[in-house]
């Protein structure tokens, strides 16, 4: 059944409704005003009264003249002050008074309005549709004004005039409800609620996230408070694989161009949930410019040019991993015209110098070094590479055997430049960061993990009580400072957004290397003649101890193995005695590069 249009007396009824809403108001409020005014006129009363009994009870119920005292000085105040609140209360008993104050209070004016002037101004005619202005009896006279007491002419509120104007020019424009509806004013208000409620112009294009992608994002965030909790990694990813699973196809394929998502398909569910959400972002032209605390130069990578910032924790001449593979990274990166290239090492005082650099090698000044690091990389590499080099403040930790930057690592690098930082370490640089957040100052943060610190940790006093505290610092450290995590292999801590991805590649070196032995095994010679070799810091914490255990164990099944080792380090005399003592057929060297010439048989 068919919607019946709205009649005239539907109308009517309707502006009838509001202005009797509006009249009972306001009747209510008078009526309130009227009780205040009586209210005050029995307090009056009730003043008067209780005088009387003050005065009252001052007297004794007896008096003997001879025993008469003077009254109190409070009852001849009060006695004093009598004829005036008599007076007071005479004028403000009166039956006049509240007749003045309703005068003072109510409108001067009285609006009375016509709502058969205004049912006849906006509801047609039945038949024709057309307002008959004169059989419906007066024309627009919409308003009467009444002469309040006391005034000598009448005048209208300032918002009545201007409604009256209003309507009177609606009058002249024309009679049917059209005239109104194709006015100049509603299409400006039509105009108006358009512009606000216009959607993004990408949005059309990707979905918006749905419940079950934001509750696989939540998990997916939550993964280092969940493993507190005692909730393993993998039962994690494996909630929001299924979480993430039942859209996957139907809403990512849709929402990202076909290459995308020819990509996407072979990756991880971790990887796309991320894509997912950076394409929502991108789609609603969402972009973060830094708030009240955070920094406002962020780099701009608008201009093709990026600017890679290299972390590391380690420096040449200390042969070390992290000092090493850096190095060689910064070298390859600076390679490519498209990006310039920041390797920040730490620089340490002469007193730390000595115990961390070998063969007693000190240096004076930061430029002093630099020049040794290049000319080492140069010999190594082939090629002049064009990288800058920084130094940060840095401090050796004898307990940790590790450098412990001091201070805020990241101011070393401008805001112009903070475009990507690869955090070699980054659970050890942040242990004790105290500065901006990496995640804040640059576009993108990679960490790259190196080491097991757990292993080391529990080698020490109390070490499964540290570890176990130490692991969720790392968590921590490396969820709230890094995008995305990359391991150099499975024997590292698992961290929040990692991948196992060994990115240091392949030195050119190394590849001459075994072609020059792949020549000589298809000539017939012998390719490897020397045994085996271990290479490594003569730590106890690099293997040295289970090298030792093992060897000692299957003694009578080795006779006549010789085995090379190879490494400089702070537990080099006591890794020698043990194997001494045990009478193990090692034979121990200086520390070397794995592609010396030394060892290639």
């Amino acid at each position: 059944m068919a919607t019946q249009p709205p009649t005239s007396s539907n109308a009517f009824s309707f502006l009838s409704k509001g202005w009797r809403e509006v009249r009972d108001s306001a009747d209510a409020d008078l009526r309130l005003m009227r009780d205040r005014a009586n209210s005050f006129k029995d307090l009056a009363t009730s003043f008067d009264r209780e005088l009387e009994n003050f005065f009252n009870s001052a007297a004794p119920p007896f008096a003997v003249p001879a025993m008469r005292s003077p009254p109190p000085r409070e009852i001849e105040f009060v006695k004093s002050l009598r004829p005036k609140l008599s007076e007071i209360r005479r004028a403000y008993s009166s039956p006049d008074f509240s007749k003045k104050v309703l005068e003072k209070w109510r409108p001067r004016t009285r609006i009375r309005i016509d709502l058969s002037a205004i049912k006849n101004a906006i509801v047609s005619e039945e038949d024709e549709g057309i307002v008959d202005f004169g059989k419906r009896g007066k024309r627009l006279s919409f308003w009467e004004e009444w002469k309040g007491e006391g005034e000598g002419e009448s005048r209208d509120w300032e918002p009545i005039r201007a409604l009256k104007a209003r309507l009177k020019e609606f009058e002249k424009r024309g009679s049917s409800f059209d005239a109104f509806k194709n006015s100049e004013f509603l299409e400006k208000v039509k105009s108006s609620l358009k512009s606000m409620c216009k959607e993004p112009e990408e949005s059309k294009d990707v979905p918006p996230l749905d419940v079950p992608e934001l509750l696989a994002y939540f998990v997916k965030q939550s993964g280092p408070f969940l493993d507190q909790l005692g909730v393993k990694r993998d039962i994690c990813d494996k909630i929001v694989e299924t979480l993430y699973s039942k859209r996957k196809n139907h809403l990512l394929l849709h929402s990202l161009s076909g290459e995308e998502s020819s990509v996407l398909g072979n990756g991880n569910v971790n990887d796309e949930l991320d894509m997912r959400i950076a394409s929502v972002l991108q789609s609603t032209g969402h972009r973060y410019d830094g708030g009240f605390w955070t920094d406002h130069g962020k780099h701009d990578p608008s201009d093709n040019e990026r600017h890679v910032a290299i972390v590391t924790t380690a420096s040449l001449p200390w042969m070390t991993g992290t000092a090493v593979n850096p190095l060689f990274r910064a070298a390859y990166l600076s390679q490519s015209a498209n990006q310039k290239v920041t390797l920040l090492v730490p620089w340490l005082c002469k007193s730390d110098q000595e115990l961390v650099y070998p063969s007693n090698v000190t240096f004076t000044s930061p430029e002093e070094q630099e020049l040794y690091i290049r000319n080492w990389l140069e010999d190594r590499i082939g090629f002049k590479a064009d990288f800058k080099i920084s130094f940060y403040p840095g401090k050796f930790s004898k307990a940790r055997r590790s450098i412990i930057p001091a201070g805020d690592t990241s101011q070393f690098i401008p805001s112009r430049d903070a475009d990507i930082a690869i955090l070699e370490e980054p659970e050890h640089l942040n242990w004790y960061h105290h500065g901006k957040r990496w995640t804040d100052k640059f576009n993108h943060v990679v960490g790259i993990v190196h080491t097991n610190y757990l292993e080391y940790i529990k080698r020490e006093k109390n070490g499964a009580l540290q570890a176990f505290f130490v692991k969720h610092i790392n968590n921590w450290v490396t969820r709230a400072y890094c995008h995305k995590v990359l391991r150099l292999s499975a024997a590292t801590q698992d961290l929040p957004k990692s991948v196992i991805c060994n990115v240091h590649g392949v030195n050119p070196k190394f590849l001459k290397i075994g072609e020059k032995i792949a020549a000589e095994r298809e000539l017939g010679q012998k390719a490897f003649t020397k045994g085996a070799y271990f290479l490594g810091k003569m730590v106890w914490a690099k293997g040295y101890k289970e090298l030792i255990d093992l060897l000692a164990k299957h003694k009578g099944d080795l006779d006549g193995f010789k085995l090379d080792v190879f490494g400089n380090g702070e537990d080099a005399n006591e890794v020698q005695s043990a194997a001494r003592r045990l009478d193990l057929n090692l034979n121990f060297q200086k520390g070397r590069d794995h592609a010396d010439d030394s060892l290639h048989g």
